[in-house]
C-alpha cells in the first residue's frame, strides 16, 4: 500500500491523548463512553516496541476508544519500515467516530478499518490471517475472542492483552489458558496496566496434520 506516514502528526497526536488520559486520572469524565480507557505512556511503548521489532502486515485490534494503541501500532511500524494495515473493533459508534478523526488528523486513515461491532462477532466473522493483535476488549470476551483468533493467526503472530494487573480477577482464566495451550508462548510483561505477551509458535512437522474437530474442541474450551 505504501500510504506516507507523517512522522510528526502522529507524535502529536499521541501526546495530546496522554495528557488528556493524565488529565482523567486527576478527573474522570461524568460519562463513561467519555472516557479514553487507553494504555497509558508504557502500555503505548510497549505496542510501538513490539510492533517495531515484529514488523507486521496485518493487524487486528479489539478495543479502539479513541484510537491511541493503534497510533501507536503504526507509528512502531513507521520507524520499522513496515507497511501495516490494522483493523480496529469497537462496539460504540461515538468511540469509532473520535478515532477515525484521529486518525485522519494524524494522516493515517488510509491505513485503518474500523469496525462498529461486537469484539467477539468480528473475531468470529474475520477471516485474517493477523501477525499482530492486541486484545482490549471487555474482560469477559477476552478468551472466548482468543480461541477464535488462534487458528487466524500466522506463526510467529503476537498478541498484546491489556489490564492483566488491573482486571486479575476476570483474566484468571484467560492466563491460565494463554500459559499452558501448547501452541502459544506467553508471559506478563509488568508494564502499565500489566500486559500479557502472547507469541503463536510455529507448528513442529509432527502437529500439522490437525484433527478435523480440532478448532471446535477450541472454541469449547
Amino acid at each position: 500500500m505504501n500510504i506516507p506516514f507523517d512522522t510528526a502528526a502522529i507524535d502529536a497526536l499521541i501526546v495530546e491523548l496522554l495528557d488528556r488520559h493524565a488529565a482523567e486520572k486527576s478527573s474522570p469524565p461524568m460519562h463513561f463512553r467519555e472516557r479514553m480507557l487507553a494504555m497509558g505512556s508504557e502500555g503505548g511503548r510497549l505496542v510501538e516496541s513490539v510492533v517495531r521489532m515484529a514488523r507486521p502486515a496485518t493487524g487486528l485490534e479489539i478495543g479502539t476508544s479513541s484510537g491511541f494503541s493503534a497510533l501507536c501500532a503504526l507509528r512502531g511500524a513507521l520507524a520499522a519500515g513496515a507497511d501495516l494495515h490494522l483493523t480496529t473493533v469497537d462496539f460504540d459508534p461515538a468511540k469509532a467516530a473520535w478515532a477515525r478523526s484521529n486518525f485522519e488528523r494524524a494522516g493515517v486513515a488510509g491505513r485503518v478499518t474500523i469496525l462498529v461491532e461486537d469484539g467477539l462477532e468480528a473475531a468470529r466473522r474475520l477471516t485474517g490471517p493477523f501477525d499482530y493483535v492486541l486484545l482490549d476488549a471487555s474482560k469477559e470476551q477476552c478468551l472466548p475472542i482468543l480461541k477464535e483468533l488462534t487458528g487466524k493467526l500466522t506463526p510467529g503472530a503476537v498478541v498484546l492483552t491489556d489490564n492483566m494487573l488491573t482486571h486479575e480477577a476476570e483474566l484468571r482464566e484467560f492466563a491460565r489458558f494463554v500459559r499452558n495451550y501448547p501452541e502459544f508462548a506467553s508471559a506478563l510483561l509488568p508494564l502499565g496496566n500489566g500486559v500479557e505477551l502472547t507469541i503463536k509458535l510455529a507448528p513442529r512437522v509432527s502437529d500439522r496434520i490437525v484433527p478435523g474437530d480440532a478448532l471446535e474442541r477450541l472454541r469449547q474450551g
